[in-house]
């Protein structure tokens, strides 16, 4: 009965494949907006996962991300130092601030400002120059997305020349010499990212020395929590692991309402599952129930009529779900290294199979409705 149910599914093709089709389309709509919005989540906090050294974050406590920052007094640093089992502390300071090219072009950049010792925060993949170069007078470390993108040359014949290390710009009126080409995660916005040392940092700033963050590392074997505790005991101080400071970020980014819009985008693609493959699968089950009438008739029960909708809604529910994964992941692939955000993990092909198991749930239910509530001695006659 297997094999029959097969060659009744095979044998209806523009209805299987419409069934495919309503079940790939919701898969591909589910999984690529799911990944895409999970991908901009994840850009969101990309300032501490860019920074892999330090495992505690302290922050003024209204600060909620790189983007919402209150500036804190210099002699906190002092003070984080002295808690025991900080193994070491270096400050951050991050500001958005007004660049122009040497060709003229304008744009408003995040410049961040590290530790002149240390030079903790520093880009972890460098394409061309040297971290240390950020000590120099004015040195800077540009991402690549905008050396070759945003901040390019473009020529008359509109050939783009991409910022190289020694062109110089102008940030707050005042010249940087870029010293790197480096490789990070690129942010939600696409303005330019930029890095340099704290000494320069206060040149271009006319900053007083106040701090955005304090990165801490604890020593090896050293209760986080014991130390996260103690540092909260400033009134004025507030400690985060980074798994914490991570998802207070993701937290106010998604106050923008952007769960919304791409929740509505999920919504609609579960939405066209339950009606074209519901349907079409419902009209071919319609199609043949006089076979099914007439294994009823045979002493077909109702447990092998179910197996045969299970196994025909299966098959089209795995080929509809493979191919809407596949397309989604080569998407993926193929928007690599581009402003475009995708992240995929595991957890969303288990939410994505665990929709379309749904969907195909309620599809063979549907058609099962029909044919088992179905009088073969009508059809029969019929």
């Amino acid at each position: 009965m297997i094999m029959l149910a097969l060659k009744m599914l095979i044998g209806n093709r523009a209805s299987c494949i419409g069934v495919i089709f309503g079940i790939f389309l919701a898969t591909l709509l589910i999984s690529q907006q799911s990944a895409i919005f999970l991908g901009l989540v994840s850009r969101s906090y990309r300032l501490v996962t860019d920074i892999p050294s330090p495992n505690i974050w302290i922050v003024d406590p209204v600060t909620e991300s790189d983007e919402k920052v209150r500036a804190m007094p210099r002699g906190y640093l002092e003070s984080v130092r002295s808690i025991p089992n900080i193994e070491w502390a270096a400050p951050i300071n991050v500001l958005y601030i007004p660049l122009i090219t040497q060709t003229g072009i304008f744009h408003v950049c995040q410049l961040y400002g590290l530790d002149d010792a240390t030079l903790i925060g520093a880009p972890q993949v460098m394409l061309e120059g040297s971290i240390s170069d950020l000590r120099r007078e004015g040195g800077i470390i540009i991402d690549a997305y905008s050396a070759e993108e945003s901040l390019a040359q473009i020529l008359p014949d509109g050939t783009k020349v991409p910022l190289k290390l020694g062109d110089s710009i102008e940030i707050n009126q005042h010249r940087a010499v870029v010293v790197g080409i480096c490789k990070i995660t690129q942010g939600f916005y696409p303005q330019p990212i930029i890095f340099t040392a704290f000494a320069n940092f206060k040149n271009f700033t006319s900053s007083n020395g106040d701090m955005g963050f304090i990165v801490a590392k604890t020593k090896p074997g050293a209760d986080v929590k014991e130390v996260l505790e103690k540092i909260n005991s400033y009134p004025m101080l507030n400690g985060l692991t980074r798994e914490q400071f991570e998802w207070r970020i993701a937290k106010s980014f998604l106050k923008t309402g952007i769960l919304i819009n791409f929740g509505l985008s999920v919504a609609l693609g579960i939405i066209i599952g339950f009606s074209i493959a519901g349907q079409v699968f419902y009209g071919m089950t319609l199609q043949n129930v006089m076979y099914f009438a007439l294994i009823k008739s045979l002493g077909g029960n109702s447990k092998l009529i179910s197996q045969m909708i299970i196994v025909q809604v299966g098959i089209v529910g795995i080929i509809g779900f493979l191919l809407g994964t596949g397309i989604t992941l080569l998407w993926g692939m193929a928007i690599q290294d581009t402003t475009l955000a995708f992240l995929f993990p595991w957890q969303l092909l288990v939410f994505t199979g665990l929709i379309v198991m749904i969907i195909c749930l309620f599809t063979a239910g549907l058609s099962l409705r029909k044919l088992l509530r179905t009088d073969p001695k009508v059809l029969m006659g019929n």
